[in-house]
């Protein structure tokens, strides 16, 4: 194989591992601007999740609006229905950031989803929201999984 050929299929293959690390998922109301959403393991929804384990949630965002305060809202819809879901106050899971949020700034917020050993080996519907003190929704993602 030519070796220009060989370093043009070694670019392609690079630039696509650094691209695939982001999941898709259905935007449900942020008011930031969203730069990236990642679940460790999956690009494309359904996300298969094992119990027990945690999964890394990535979220980089930049806010329209200031805030003191950030929770992390987690709710699992199973046939219709919504069950909260676990999740950490959502300031402390800022990367070398704190609250409050500023307007314009890039931010990076990292968690993880516990999967339980007592949770059912079911397909639900996450919904994953940070949402300020003042019910300000930044960030707002729906996104399958299947615990198995």
């Amino acid at each position: 194989m030519e070796r220009r050929t060989l370093l043009a299929m070694v670019v392609v293959v690079v630039a696509w591992l650094g691209a695939a690390q982001a999941t898709l998922y259905q935007d449900c109301g942020s008011t930031a601007e969203i730069h990236e959403f990642s679940l460790s393991y999956c690009e494309v929804p359904p996300c298969i999740v094992h119990r027990p384990s945690n999964y890394d949630v990535n979220i980089t965002f930049t806010p329209t609006s200031g805030a003191s305060e950030l929770e992390t809202i987690i709710i699992a819809t199973i046939s219709g229905v919504d069950f909260p879901w676990p999740g950490p106050e959502g300031c402390s899971q800022l990367e070398n950031d704190v609250c409050p949020l500023q307007v314009g700034h890039k931010y990076k917020y990292s968690a993880f989803m516990p999967v339980l050993e007592e949770y059912p080996a079911i397909s639900v519907v996450v919904k994953w929201e940070l949402k300020d003190e003042n019910d300000v929704i930044h960030f707002c993602a729906l996104f399958p999984i299947t615990i198995v």
